[in-house]
Parts: structure tokens; sequence; C-alpha cells
């Protein structure tokens, strides 16, 4: 991070602000900032705009988000819509609502509770979701874990891929208590407030999440099968499927389960298939 002096903005309301250094950067309302803009945490919540490239410890976005150009951060947490539309990089990034990538995304960890679209590549060490996702390149991690909300991707690959039907959950998602968002008229302290509105629409944009794999994907613009996975190839040490439509599916220990409809199988050790599963065609290499 630059070594400049670091100064706080808040703006509230509807306005504009100037790129630049920051040490935190909060919009509550209508919001442009014009320019770069490098600091320490960047809070918006309401309807932001941001002319130029972000870099930063964590970016939270609440409501409506757009970067025109690429995101560097630490943390990374959106609710809502968020569209960037340079490439994203990334230590962590979690996301309930709806996020847009119009470049490539890499990141260590990503978590997806809600809609996830990328128009390039993805990579990361951990990709876990369970909303719907369309990326338009490879999804490359070390571990892949896929609650089906609906996906689409060109090719997969992993040390372990695991892709399952909706409530077979494997890694311990926590269902959420309902909403109760409080409108609070006297705010006295605006970061506690923005802490309470990112905290309620983070818990809105689960339940979204969780809505949309039961059935409202189409209102969320996709084009696939809702509750499968589409794929043109997919490969890993260990994959295990269920719901998924691929040409080729490659990798050492394979197993296929229930809803799969997969063309070619390859495989080094072994293999299962389900009774339900449709397969033309498999071999040992």
């Amino acid at each position: 991070m630059s070594e400049q002096k670091r100064t706080n903005v808040h703006l509230t309301g509807a306005g504009r602000i100037s790129g630049g250094v920051y040490d935190t950067v909060i919009v509550a309302g209508s919001g442009r900032i014009e320019g770069d803009v490098d600091a320490n945490l960047i809070k918006t919540a309401g309807s932001c705009r941001i002319d130029g490239d972000v870099k930063t410890k964590e970016l939270k976005t609440a409501g409506s988000c757009r970067v025109s150009g690429d995101v560097q951060a630490e943390r990374m947490r959106t609710a809502g819509s968020c569209v960037i539309e340079g490439d994203v990089q990334a230590d962590e990034i979690k996301i309930a609502g709806t996020q847009t990538v119009e470049g490539s995304l890499r990141a260590k960890e990503i978590t997806s509770a809600g809609s996830l679209k990328v128009s390039e590549d993805v990579e990361a060490e951990k990709f876990l979701s369970r909303g719907g996702f369309e990326i338009g390149g490879l999804l490359s991690a070390e571990e892949i874990k896929i609650e089906l909300g609906g996906g689409k991707v060109s090719e997969i690959g992993g040390t372990r891929i695991e892709v399952r039907q909706r409530g077979r959950s494997f890694w311990g998602w926590r269902r959420q208590p309902r909403v109760h968002v409080q409108i609070r008229r006297n705010l006295e302290d605006l970061g506690e407030t923005l802490e309470s509105v990112f905290e309620d629409l983070g818990r809105i944009g689960e339940e979204v999440g969780r809505a949309v794999g039961e059935g409202l994907g189409h209102a969320f613009g996709w084009s696939h099968s809702w509750g499968y996975l589409e794929a043109d190839t997919i490969e890993g040490d260990e994959i295990f499927l269920e719901n998924t439509k691929a040409r080729v599916v490659r990798g050492k220990k394979v197993q296929i389960g229930e809803g799969c409809e997969i063309e070619s199988i390859e495989y080094s050790e072994s293999i299962e298939i389900a009774p339900g599963a449709h397969v033309k065609e498999q071999k040992k290499i």
C-alpha cells in the first residue's frame, strides 16, 4: 500500500468524491468515486460507481456497486448486486446476492451463496458454491465443492471435485435465521449503522441464494438448465458428480451419481456409476 498520508472520507446522500489514497472510504446513499482509489477499507451501501481501479485491504458492498476497472483486495464481501468490469484478485471473496466479473477472477478462497457470473477464468485454492454460477473459461482450484443451484462452465480442473444435489451439504453451510431489518430513526454512529446494513443484506443475500437454488434461477438471467452443472471437460484426481452434464470426465478415482449425463469417462484407478446415470463410453487409461 502507498506510504502517502491517508485520510478518511464519508459520503452520505448523493454526491461525488475524487479518487486517491485514503484510510477509509464510506459511501452511503448514491455516490460516485471518480478515478482510481487506494484505501485500507472501502464500504458502500446503496448505489455506488467507481470510475477506475480499486486497491484495498477490504471491500464491502451492499446494494448496487459497479467498478469500471480492476479490483485488488485482501478481503472482498459483496451483498446485493456488484459488477466488476475488469479483473479481480483477492485472498478471500464472499458473495451473497449477484456478482459479475467481466474479466478473470483469482483468489485463495471463493465462497458464493448467491449467483456468480465470470466472463473469463476463475482460479482459486478453494471454490465453494451453493448458488448459481456461469463461468466463460476455466474453473481451476485445488478443492471444488458445489451444492447445485445451477452452473455452466467451459472446463473444470482440480485435485478434488464434488458436485452434489441441492440439500446434500458436505462442508457445513450454516442456516441463517429469518431476517429482521430494523429501521433506525436516529443515526448516531454511521459506522455502526452501515455495519448493520451489511449484516442484514448479507443474510438477505444468502436467503436469496437458497431461493435461487429452489427454482428462481431464471430471474437472474441464467440460460442453462437449472439444478444441473453443465461443462465440456471435467478433470481431477478425485471426482464425485451428481446432476452433471459433461462431454469428457477424466480422473484417477471417478464416481458418477444420479442425474448425470456423460459422453466419455477416462479413469486410471477406479470408477463407480450409479444405476440412474447415463454414460456413453468409459475406458481405463
